[in-house]
């Protein structure tokens, strides 16, 4: 019996996984894979007769291959040459540049310069590593420039509310999908929910933003809003608040829920992490709008 299970197995270069489980193992959105493949020669699936992708448990690792380097700060176009050669050349960090470029045009108040340097890192990078490298950082330099330059309070001003922009406009271009409520409870930053929502729709959830709510106002729409509502914790919250029980279907998340009791947070099913299961359709990929330009979508 165990020689037949082996027998069986299928071999590492063997095409097996469709674009979307790719997409929800490795936590990069099948816009980006295609991207990959399309544009800089990386991770070549097979195809089925009706030309559908597969991917191989080799193709896979590779992926984990790419992830490394580019949270090394190894541009995506470096990563070829990396992956075949026997020596790593010299880089520099890829991520540090891209953060500089993207505050040069918006303190010059280049928009669409911007816009397209957006754009372009959100084609080809998972959007964890986007935020956490590039727009984190930039979130709080703008916040931080009213201390630095006379034109600081306006700076952050117009690129705060142009980042939200551009995010939160996902919200109404998003494709009918899994159905999911998501909400705030406590101060957070700017962007940290419009970002949560943004993931949600690029693992293929049909959103419903309902922003800062406290949980008497959640009683009052239960049952009219889907669920799971996710509410994203932040700080601020008093002993009474922590106190509070939630309707049902309610999960807590976010790094900032650490400052509050243990067993409360377990009692709500609390993670540090955007808590994403598997949508039941088939959409796992970044919606239509997300850049411009992007390719059209196929298997």
């Amino acid at each position: 019996m165990v020689d037949l299970v082996q027998a069986a197995a299928p071999a590492p270069d063997e095409g097996i996984y469709p674009i979307r489980e790719v997409a929800q193992l490795t936590g990069v959105n099948a816009v980006t894979l295609r991207a990959w493949q399309r544009r800089y020669g990386l991770v070549q699936p097979a195809r089925t007769d009706k030309g559908h992708r597969l991917y191989s448990e080799r193709d896979i690792r590779q992926i984990g291959e790419i992830l490394s380097w580019l949270e090394r700060g190894v541009s995506i176009g470096q990563v070829k040459g990396l992956l075949s050669a026997a020596q790593p050349e010299q880089f520099t960090d890829h991520w540090q540049q891209t953060l500089d470029l993207l505050c040069q045009s918006l303190l010059a108040f280049q928009q669409r310069k911007a816009e397209a340097q957006l754009s372009d890192m959100l084609a080809s990078y998972p959007f964890e590593l986007v935020r956490r490298r590039v727009l984190q950082p930039l979130v709080a330099l703008l916040l931080g420039l009213w201390r630095e330059r006379p034109d600081g309070e306006l700076l952050q001003q117009v690129w705060l509310a142009w980042l939200h922009a551009h995010f939160s406009r996902h919200l109404i271009e998003q494709e009918k999908g899994e159905p999911v409520t998501l909400a705030s409870w406590g101060q957070l930053g700017p962007l940290d929910l419009v970002w949560s929502a943004y993931e949600l729709i690029l693992q293929g959830y049909e959103v419903q933003l309902v922003g800062s709510i406290e949980p008497r106002q959640l009683a009052l729409v239960s049952g009219r809003v889907a669920t799971p509502c996710l509410i994203l914790l932040g700080a601020g919250l008093g002993k009474q608040d922590v106190t509070a029980s939630l309707p049902a279907g309610c999960q807590l998340f976010g790094e900032l829920g650490r400052l509050y009791a243990t067993e409360w947070l377990t009692a709500h099913g609390w993670q540090a992490d955007l808590p994403i299961a598997r949508p039941t359709h088939e959409a796992a990929s970044q919606p239509n709008h997300a850049t411009r330009g992007q390719e059209k979508k196929s298997s």
